[in-house]
């Protein structure tokens, strides 16, 4: 026989709140899921990806100005994007035209790749070789030249060299390029299931932006990441510059040396024209004589000055100082 229920009861119960979403405590708030695919592991949890974020900041600080003198225009390097796939993917994912140098490192087992963009190695290859790098001109059929491939291969170990300095504070590293291939799919330094860390370095140079990767595998790393989180890293990420670090930063400036010439002129001649000069031979240049001379510092123009003599020596007398673009900024 049903009981019929109070005014009192039926109030009592609709002021009750039930659900999965009550606060009265009955039930538990319930975590948000997260998909988990047991045959891609995330090998390299989250605070091991942030610590391995701030050591390749590092390394985007140091080739930046790097790539910017070498290259004579600014070159912005930017905070890497760090992904975990396996090596099958990473090679499927790869352009069919890339620029691969294969490294070692001392002390730890397995190789490694760095990857730049064949649209950042020509625009290399154009700034290098006299271009403006404003527009980018790829030579897929014919590929890159010996004289070519030599210059990428020194700037590729100057990275490298920039790479060992980031780690520094971690543990000594030495890389070293044994290899160069062009076509991915011709490259093994894992099984096709390895995990495989990703470091994708977005580079931005005359409005292009280009891609620089480094990509290891998990075990190569592992002994870095186990030591990453020991006390010891911790001190060292958290001590501060001392006055000791500013004095030997400004001895490193003061030794630091810089070249510096001075443009007298400029002529344009046919290769006709060169080939047929003789000694005692004028060249016409655009400089005039009232005009100051402009002084190039590491390639840049920086001054203007008057030419002279200073006891019995040549010298220059700097007038104006210039700006980036080459304009006056300093009466």
């Amino acid at each position: 026989m049903s009981k019929l229920l109070t005014q009192e009861e039926i109030d009592a119960l609709l002021s009750q709140e039930s659900g999965p979403d009550s606060s009265s405590g009955l039930m538990p708030d319930l975590k948000e899921l997260r998909l988990y695919d047991f045959r891609r592991p995330d090998r390299v949890n989250k605070d091991q990806v942030k610590k391995l974020r701030t050591i390749h900041e590092i390394f985007t600080r140091l080739i930046s100005p790097y790539l910017s003198s070498t290259l004579r225009t600014i070159v912005d390097v930017k905070s890497p994007v760090i992904d975990q796939v396996t090596y099958l993917e990473f090679t499927m994912s790869a352009s069919d035209e890339t620029n691969m140098y294969i490294f070692e490192i001392d002390k730890l087992d397995g190789q490694a790749l760095l990857d730049i963009d064949p649209d950042f190695t020509h625009f290399i290859i154009d700034r290098l070789f006299g271009g403006t790098g404003v527009t980018l001109t790829r030579r897929a059929e014919s590929g890159i030249t010996v004289i070519e491939s030599s210059v990428l291969r020194t700037i590729a170990d100057k990275i490298m060299e920039h790479y060992k300095e980031a780690w520094a504070q971690i543990d000594e590293l030495e890389p070293k390029i044994v290899g160069f291939e062009t076509n991915p799919q011709l490259v093994t330094i894992a099984p096709s299931s390895e995990t495989m860390i990703v470091m994708n370095f977005p580079v931005v140079a005359r409005n292009f932006e280009f891609t620089i990767l480094l990509c290891f595998p998990y075990f190569m790393l592992e002994p870095l990441l186990k030591k990453m989180l020991s006390e010891t890293y911790m001190t060292m990420l958290r001590r501060n510059t001392t006055k000791e670090d500013v004095r030997n930063l400004e001895h490193a400036m003061k030794q630091t040396s810089l070249s510096c010439d001075i443009e007298l002129g400029r002529a344009e001649i046919t290769v006709e024209e060169f080939l047929g000069l003789n000694e005692g031979d004028i060249i016409l240049l655009t400089q005039q004589i009232d005009k100051p001379l402009t002084t190039n510092i590491a390639g840049l123009p920086k001054f203007l000055g008057v030419p002279g003599q200073h006891r019995k020596k040549l010298a220059l007398q700097i007038r104006h100082t210039l700006d980036k673009e080459g304009e006056i900024i300093n009466e």
